[in-house]
């Protein structure tokens, strides 16, 4: 352990691969989290010693495992992710406008939940449920106005009632069909409740992803509709005369893309369907 070194430590533990300037290894050999980034980042007052702040707890009775949370990173990654299509927008002089939602299984604690909605907010983030559940949380915690509501998942009627009522609240819920068959469901609550549906059709890419999800992805993939029922969707809302609610266009490529080239094949395809 001589010739052991803070270096040897971060690639041990692979800090410089998740921690992304946010965490980092000092030369005492303690992790430490910088939470707000600055133009100087050799600052210290925005360092932290997480060592020493466990045995500062401990010392006021706080018993392990401890959790702690860190708020300024999560405005400074929605900050980021938003800048970034800000600006590719105004330097290739895009005419439409970045509106990104937060799929709400990614992580479900209030408190997060809270942190994004409320730091998205400027920049009119949203929110993505997969269920009955999430779709309350939702609309109990959404009220940006322009923001984004995306309802996806599996769906039964009392689902899908509950996210067209939601537009007389104020919010922007689009529904995303998943399967073929619940498309006759939203345009028979539509017609009960005399509510326009906002509609998106999920697409099932056939493009597969590497990694250790490849095998439920492309046309093995459980959602998404093949072009054959996009068709056979476009038709059926041209009969109800309810084509100008389609407004989404949806696709999902897998979790864990380990190379940046499946999403721009993935994209690629997309385009054609679009």
């Amino acid at each position: 352990m001589k010739n052991w070194n803070t270096q040897k430590s971060a690639e041990l533990y692979g800090v410089n691969k998740w921690g992304k300037d946010y965490f980092s290894i000092n030369q005492k050999g303690h992790l430490e989290v910088s939470p707000k980034q600055s133009a100087d980042d050799q600052n210290t007052n925005h360092r932290l010693d997480l060592f020493h702040l466990m045995k500062d707890l401990c010392e006021r009775g706080i018993r392990l495992p401890i959790l702690l949370r860190f708020p300024d990173i999560i405005n400074e990654r929605v900050r980021l992710i938003n800048t970034c299509f800000n600006n590719s927008i105004q330097e290739y002089g895009y005419q439409g406008e970045y509106r990104g939602v937060y799929p709400i299984k990614v992580n479900q604690q209030r408190h997060l939940v809270q942190d994004i909605v409320q730091f998205g907010r400027e920049f009119k983030m949203g929110l993505e449920c997969g269920s009955k559940p999430e779709l309350l949380i939702a609309l109990a915690m959404l009220d940006t106005e322009g923001a984004l509501l995306i309802c996806n998942g599996f769906k039964d009627m009392e689902y899908i009632e509950t996210a067209l009522l939601s537009q007389r609240l104020g919010r922007t819920t689009i529904i995303v069909v998943d399967r073929i068959d619940e498309l006759e469901m939203i345009i028979q609550a539509s017609k009960k409740l005399n509510i326009k549906p906002k509609i998106g059709f999920r697409a099932k890419i056939n493009t597969r992803i590497g990694g250790r999800w490849a095998e439920t992805t492309g046309s093995k993939s459980k959602f998404g509709l093949t072009p054959s029922e996009m068709v056979y969707g476009i038709k059926k809302l041209k009969q109800e005369d309810m084509l100008s609610s389609l407004e989404l266009l949806h696709f999902h490529i897998g979790s864990q893309v380990p190379s940046i080239q499946f999403i721009k094949a993935s994209i690629k395809e997309a385009v054609r369907y679009y």
